[in-house]
């Protein structure tokens, strides 16, 4: 169920998805190759104001799948904070669905992917966690 109140950012059946803030080289580009019904919003300052929050929400309807999206610099554990947070908020919202969580920073140093403050989240998210450098395509 689209966000009550909120105003996707997307056509209902769109073919692509991207999500990406202004001034910054990372995005998150999410491929609707079966035109599923799918909406998508800005959550940074837009339907949370204030606290902690990660920058974007991408919902596939149809398959009952919620991409929770942070755009970062190099901060891993401030992004899956900022998950963690976005998803206790909006927990009634996206309470039927499947949570993914995706950060896509800018650079990575390899300790901070090795960090144990960051592997709580990989190990308490079993594979639905995905980092990745620069930019992130998937199929949703």
């Amino acid at each position: 169920m689209p966000l009550m109140g909120f105003q996707s950012l997307c056509d209902k059946n769109a073919v692509q998805i991207i999500s990406k803030d202004k001034g910054n080289p990372q995005f998150h580009k999410g491929k609707n190759v079966k035109r599923a019904h799918v909406t998508h919003y800005k959550i940074d300052g837009n339907v949370i104001r204030t606290g902690s929050r990660c920058d974007f929400l991408l919902l596939n309807e149809d398959a009952q799948m919620a991409y929770l999206i942070e755009l970062k610099g190099s901060d891993l554990v401030k992004a899956a904070e900022q998950l963690e947070a976005t998803e206790r908020v909006l927990n009634s919202e996206l309470s039927k669905y499947d949570l993914q969580y995706r950060i896509v920073a800018n650079k990575c140093r390899t300790q901070a992917i090795h960090s144990s403050a960051y592997r709580k989240y990989q190990m308490r998210w079993k594979g639905k966690l995905v980092q990745k450098t620069g930019y992130m395509e998937e199929n949703i």
